[in-house]
């Protein structure tokens, strides 16, 4: 059983995020794969949740990617972000660009650029940074969900 904190976001902050990020382009398809993976792999792993590697063709893009969102530089992504209605979804930074504030940039823009007052997201236990990163940005715990 693993625990997933639904968090809601209750203590709206001042900070802006100085950041521009464009919607997806298909341009960039294997580069997002490849961070993706990379983002994601170790907690699957830790949480025994197969396949590791959840992106591992182009299927993954079948669904379409409306409301995905880049932050890139030079044609290399930083950092990614989707917004679908009120949830902020899959906020991943390149491994290279980890631990630069990209994520707290990122996670400003999704809530200056998401369009909705009720706004929630889903985050592992496990992911404590994640976490605390919401935890600092205004968001609270509002449920957890055994899966």
């Amino acid at each position: 059983m693993h625990l997933v904190y639904e968090m809601t976001y209750t203590h709206p902050q001042d900070d802006r995020s100085g950041i521009t990020m464009i919607p997806f382009d298909p341009a960039y398809k294997e580069q997002y794969k490849k961070i993706y993976n990379e983002c994601y792999h170790e907690m699957r792993e830790a949480l025994d949740i197969k396949p590791y590697d959840f992106v591992r063709d182009d299927s993954f893009f079948a669904k379409g990617m409306d409301g995905v969102f880049l932050l890139s530089e030079e044609d290399e992504i930083i950092g990614s972000v989707a917004l679908k209605d009120n949830e902020i979804d899959d906020l991943i930074v390149n491994p290279l660009y980890q631990g630069r504030g990209y994520g707290r940039k990122m996670l400003l823009w999704a809530l200056e650029n998401i369009g909705s007052e009720d706004i929630v997201l889903h985050v592992a236990e496990w992911n404590r940074k994640a976490v605390c990163l919401y935890k600092k940005t205004g968001f609270e715990i509002t449920k957890t969900i055994k899966i």
